[in-house]
């Protein structure tokens, strides 16, 4: 509900809160303010694009984007059973990194198609996370890993190339 309003990191200190989905919310705040305290019990998190670094948040620069990644990663490290559900950001049309075709005659679904990749997702491959861009097509771009590949012997190897090859298809 849009008439939700607040800052999420006023509901921090719920101690049984498993789920947090502020979604179509109109609440704010910021994911770099999340510390290792906050939201002791939290299993699923899900903001919405008024909170920097949301569902949906959109990114004024490039530049931007590894620093919330950064963020997300380390809660993730923290917690690690919490989901970040649904999880994107988009960079904002009205970016100076925003690029692309200008030419107003080009018909708006063939324009979609040729769209550059200003949408990022978290990709995950067993127990190894990371992030690609990603066009509104679901055309993805080189994964950006944020932990190192597991060892050919480690028992998590298998299911990292397992989910690696359904992420690269």
């Amino acid at each position: 509900c849009c008439r939700v309003q607040g800052n999420f990191m006023d509901l921090a200190d719920f101690p049984r809160l498993k789920e947090l989905n502020l979604y179509s919310t109109g609440m704010t705040g910021d994911i770099r303010d999340i510390e290792e305290r906050d939201f002791p019990t939290l299993e699923t998190l899900t903001l919405p694009k008024g909170v920097y670094g949301g569902t949906g948040y959109e990114l004024q620069r490039i530049s931007d984007a590894p620093g919330i990644i950064r963020t997300l990663y380390s809660i993730k490290r923290q917690r690690p059973n919490l989901l970040f559900k649904y999880w994107s950001m988009k960079l904002s049309a009205d970016s100076p990194d925003w690029y692309g075709m200008d030419d107003e005659s080009f018909d708006v679904e063939f324009h979609e198609f040729l769209a550059p990749p200003f949408y990022i997702h978290l990709v995950q491959a067993g127990s190894r996370a990371g992030y690609r861009w990603q066009t509104n097509d679901d055309m993805p771009c080189e994964v950006n890993w944020l932990d190192p590949e597991p060892g050919r012997e480690s028992s998590e190897y298998e299911k990292y190339i397992r989910e690696l090859r359904v992420i690269e298809r």
